[in-house]
């Protein structure tokens, strides 16, 4: 869908694209590590049309200053107990990290 349009439902930003969002922001930081999806990442492009895709929400305004990211991905790792039992909590993913200004 992202390789023909810009946003999830075509030339605009909708809500699919706002709850869309938070699970592609923390993709790197927890999915990735915690779930052991695949070792690939958004943020070294492997997901190219995604991580476009992100920049484009990123720029929008109010998007980025509604969004804390550090606290989507530490939660991640404090509320999933059975998952992470030693309780440990990684280094958050930043913005910039994601290639996002």
């Amino acid at each position: 869908i992202l390789s023909r349009q810009s946003f999830l439902c075509g030339e605009q930003f909708t809500e699919a694209d706002i709850r869309f969002l938070p699970t592609a922001l923390r993709f790197d930081g927890v999915y990735a590590p915690l779930f052991k999806a695949g070792g690939a990442h958004v943020r070294i492009r492997d997901f190219q049309n995604i991580h476009a895709w992100l920049k484009r929400c990123w720029e929008i305004e109010g998007v980025k200053e509604s969004i804390d990211l550090k606290d989507a991905n530490e939660s991640y790792y404090k509320q999933l107990f059975p998952l992470n039992p030693g309780g440990i909590i990684p280094t958050s993913v930043s913005a910039e990290e994601i290639g996002l200004k």
